[in-house]
Parts: structure tokens; sequence; C-alpha cells
């Protein structure tokens, strides 16, 4: 299972970390460690705080409960108010940016109590979310040194490096060392195995997913997890019937009734996706959960060409998150109508919308922020570019141009090279507007103007190749739903990928 969200997919991470018996009445005594310890040592004064949080670590490194696992950690911190890595935890782990922010800040106030390792550890946990990524990269690295044999913190290092930046290859390679050491460690089989499907290496994920089922037979996420390979593999009913096996041991499991959904969405078949979208959202009891899941149910009105409804769909949408505090939901829905607009202006409009939510005062992380923008600004470039305006498409790379300069953020990276690339394409310099979209090989939207601008570059083999790569993404994301299915199309008639996927958005735009 991933935690689903709504465009960048991006998962949620899952952590055990080992606690040892402390005792309550004596300060050094939670900070004493044995020089024997091979995993981050967790202090609290509370027998039931610790409990709690095992108990919820345990559940979100298993994928089994991710709700249940981060209510034990909010009990945890019930029981134990200072309980600082808990307070890291939550932060890192919820959905609610009010809620990130508070327990982010408890973590910090609360953290001189913390040992040393744990200190490090809210220190890369605060920092993946508050910019501070070059501290946060630091401290982990010297975790990885202090416990080399700890197989949870390798696996929450790879985690983050595959789904929070896209880093697959580094992600691998730290999972590949965890799997020699334990080849039967459960949670790195499921991780690998997304790594490889989402770097584009689909054919390695199914071994790893059959160990996997194997360790745990009467668990619902292998089942999840495997419906989820083969349906990013274009195999749509053994995904199907992999969801189905998920729920037939928990039915609760709403993971696998949202990837039905999707999957029927992939398949075409819109009017019966939009009945089952409705089934997860009545099993998943968090608010920003809901609102990803209702904004996919409103992306197959797009997905059928049924632009009115989906439109008065994603603005009811973005009202309501607006009304809810999520402001990343209200940004998207709003970049989501600017890209299936049928007009340039319309479009715009949109993303400058879209551009506002984010300048408004939101509790919102910076890293979140950051990511949003860039993708909204790389999203205006391309639009611009499609529509052959290279001054609206040099205008959208200028701000994003000066995140990236200090973020080491790679979404955000990726975002600028995209746009960069845009605004080369608009400018007629194929071959430089190639060397640049190819810093971002996962992202529809880069790989169609990629494919274009290699076919424009009078190299059709390599365009050929690109525009494969892009018809062969199936994901739930806003962009595969603009993109694909025109690369579908396009590889079919043997026309430019521009021109059947402007189609969409009353191509060309002017």
């Amino acid at each position: 299972m991933r935690i689903h969200h709504y465009f960048q997919g991006a998962l949620l991470v899952a952590l055990t970390i080992a606690a040892t018996g402390v005792t309550p009445s004596a300060q050094a005594q939670k900070h004493k460690t044995s020089a024997r310890s091979e995993t981050v040592q967790v202090t609290t004064q509370s027998a039931k705080a610790r409990e709690a949080y095992e108990t919820g670590m345990r559940q979100r490194e298993d994928l089994l409960y991710t709700e249940d696992g981060l209510q034990s950690i909010r009990d945890a911190v019930k029981a134990d108010p200072h309980f600082a890595l808990a307070h890291a935890a939550i932060a890192y782990f919820t959905i609610d940016p009010a809620e990130e922010k508070r327990e982010r800040a408890l973590s910090i106030s609360e953290i001189g109590d913390s040992s040393p390792d744990e200190k490090l550890l809210i220190r890369w946990m605060n920092g993946t979310k508050n910019g501070q990524l070059v501290p946060a990269i630091a401290a982990m690295n010297d975790l990885l040194a202090k416990y080399p044999n700890d197989k949870r913190l390798a696996n929450l290092d790879a985690e983050w490096l595959c789904s929070g930046q896209q880093n697959y290859e580094r992600g691998e390679a730290v999972l590949e060392v965890v799997l020699k050491a334990d080849p039967n460690y459960f949670p790195a089989l499921n991780n690998i195995a997304y790594c490889y499907a989402l770097d584009g290496k689909v054919n390695l994920a199914p071994a790893f997913m059959d160990r996997y089922v194997l360790a745990l037979p009467n668990q619902p996420n292998p089942q999840d997890s495997y419906a989820e390979i083969l349906r990013m593999a274009g195999d749509f009913q053994g995904a199907l019937n992999h969801y189905r096996a998920a729920l037939k041991i928990d039915p609760a499991f709403f993971s696998s009734q949202v990837g039905i959904a999707t999957t029927y969405a992939l398949m075409g078949d819109q009017e019966r996706a939009r009945a089952e979208y409705p089934k997860a959202i009545e099993m998943t009891k968090d608010s920003a959960t809901k609102l990803n899941y209702r904004m996919l149910w409103a992306l197959t009105y797009y997905r059928e060409n049924r632009a009115e409804e989906a439109r008065k769909a994603f603005t009811e949408l973005a009202a309501e998150a607006h009304n809810e505090g999520f402001p990343v939901q209200e940004a998207e829905s709003h970049r989501t109508m600017a890209l299936f607009s049928t007009d340039v202006t319309a479009a715009l409009a949109e993303l400058d919308a879209a551009l506002a939510v984010l300048s408004e005062k939101h509790v919102l992380s910076h890293e979140d922020h950051d990511t949003e923008l860039a993708t909204i600004l790389q999203t205006r470039a391309f639009i611009a570019a499609h529509a052959g305006m290279p001054n609206v498409a040099q205008k959208a790379l200028e701000p994003l141009a000066a995140i990236a300069r200090t973020s080491r953020n790679n979404l955000v990276q990726q975002s600028f090279h995209s746009a960069s690339g845009a605004v080369l394409y608009a400018q007629g310099k194929y071959a430089e507007a190639i060397s640049e979209l190819q810093y971002d090989p996962r992202n529809p939207l880069s790989l169609e103007l990629l494919a274009d601008a290699q076919a424009k570059n009078k190299d059709s083999a390599e365009g050929q190749k690109t525009l494969e790569t892009l018809a062969a993404i199936n994901d739930e994301r806003v962009e595969t739903a603009f993109a694909a299915p025109p690369a579908r199309a396009a590889l079919k008639s043997n026309s430019s990928p521009t021109a059947q996927a402007t189609g969409h958005i009353g191509g060309p735009l002017r």
C-alpha cells in the first residue's frame, strides 16, 4: 500500500523504532544506552506511552491500519505530553497541516528530555518538513553510521528517498543492503518493489511482492501492494483480483477499495469508478483523505470528457478545502481545472487562483508549500509552452528558479528543470529543451513535451521511446489522466503527442 496523496502520490512513511526499558524516577537512566544497542533508543517516563507508541509504529511500518497507527501515537502523547519523539512522529505522519504544525512545535519544545540520538531523529523528521533538508540529511547520515544494523531506520530513510524525493536509485540501493542482511524483512520487500515500479522498472517488482505475500499470507497489505504494482504494469484484472483478496482478508481496508475504484478509472469505466470511490470515502475517518478521494472521484468526469460536470465538482471541492483549511487540496483543484481548460485565458486564471491560495496565510509546512508552488509554476510553464507563449512560460520560470537556487528538495529541482525545458521548447530550442526535460523522467507533462521536442529535433526513435514510456504510466495523478491517453492515441495514429494532448485544452491554445 501507498498512502495516497492526490497528485504527487507521495507515500507517508512508516517505521518502528525499538524501545528499551527506562527507570522513570532517574533522569540519568533515561539517557543511558547500551553500547551493544543496534537501534535508536526511545525514552519516555510512561510505560503506557511507550506501549502506545510502539503499537502505533508497528501498525505504521506494517501498513496494516495506518489511521489506527497514527491514533496510537496520539495516545502516546496523551499519556506522556513530554514525549518529544512521539510528537515528531505525529507531525511526520499526519496529512493534516494544522496538526503537523502543532506537533512539530511540541517536539521542539519538549526535545530537552530526549536522548542525543532521539534528537537526531527528531531533527530529521522535522527537517524533511520545514525546509531544513541539509541538517536533516546530516542527522540521518549520523544515525545510519551509528546504527548500521538498524534495518528499520534504513527502511525509513529509503522510503523518504523514493516517495518523498523521487530519488529512486539511492532508495533502491539502501533497501538492497537491508535485504541482503535480512532477506525476509517484509517492510523492505514492500518498499523496494514500489521503488522499482516508480522508477520504471516494474518488471523487477513482482518477485519481491511474491516474497512479501508469502511472509504475511493473512494480512491485507501484501495483497494491496501487489495489486498496485500490477496496476502500474497495466495488468488491471490482476490488480482487481489482489485488491479483492485484500478486502476479503479485511473488508475495512480502505486502501484496497480506493484501489479498485482507481483501477476501473484507468480501465476507462468511469461510471463504475464513481460507484466505487464513495465506498472508500465512507471507510476512512481522516478528513484530508476523504477530500483526496473525492478529488479522484471528480477526476473521472474529466477522464470521461464531461468537462462541465468536472468543473462543477472541482469548484465545490476547492471551496470545501478552503473552508476546512486544506490549502494543497484547494490549490490542486484549481490546477486540475487549469490543465483541462479549453481556453488558455481560463487556464491561466485557474493557476492564478492556485497561486493565490499559497500566498494566503495557511498552516502549511515549508516543504509542502514549496513543492506545491513549484508544481503550479511548472504547470503554468507547460500550458504556456503548449499555447506558444514563451514570455508567459518565462515568467513562470523566474520565481521557480529563485526557489530552486536555495532548495534541496528534489521535487522542486525536477519542477525547475521541467519548466526550463518548457520555456526552451516554446522558444523552439528543442535540443536544449530535451536536456532539461530529461531531469524530470517520471512526470507525464515533462515526458509529453520531451517526446515532441525529440521528434521536432529529428530524433524520432528517441521520441517514440519517450512516448512509449508515457503511455505505459498507470497511476492516479492528474498529470497521467491528462497526458497518458493522448500518448496512447498518438502511438496508434503515429501523430505528434503534443497535437494529441492539446485536444484537451483547445489546442493549440490561444
